[in-house]
C-alpha cells in the first residue's frame, strides 16, 4: 500500500510501535466487534507494561488519543508533551552539589 505514510502523520515514539499496530487493526476491522475487543485487550496489557516501564502516563494516554483518532490536533498535543518529557529526563553524574 503506497502512498499512506506521506499522510501528515505526526511521529510516534519508538516505543509505541506495537500500540500502533494494535490501533490499526482496531480501525480496520470495522464491524467485528470480537476482533476489535480483543485488540483492545491488547493495548490495555501494553499500557499496563509501559507504566510498568516508568513511562509517563500522560504520554501514554496522549499518544493513544492521538492513535485512536488520528486528529491533527491531538498529534500536536503528542508532540508537545513528548518534548516536555524529554526535557524533564535529565540525568547528573557525579555529584548534584556542585
Amino acid at each position: 500500500m503506497q502512498g499512506f505514510h506521506h499522510r501528515g502523520e505526526y511521529p510516534i515514539p519508538d516505543w509505541a510501535h506495537s500500540l500502533r499496530n494494535y490501533y490499526w487493526h482496531i480501525r480496520v476491522e470495522g464491524r467485528d466487534k470480537a476482533k476489535r475487543r480483543k485488540f483492545y485487550r491488547l493495548v490495555e496489557k501494553e499500557k499496563l507494561r509501559l507504566a510498568e516501564s516508568y513511562v509517563d502516563q500522560k504520554l501514554i494516554i496522549m499518544v493513544c488519543r492521538y492513535l485512536a483518532t488520528m486528529k491533527a490536533l491531538d498529534g500536536k498535543k503528542m508532540q508537545i508533551a513528548s518534548f516536555e518529557a524529554k526535557i524533564q529526563m535529565v540525568f547528573y553524574w557525579g555529584d548534584c552539589n556542585e
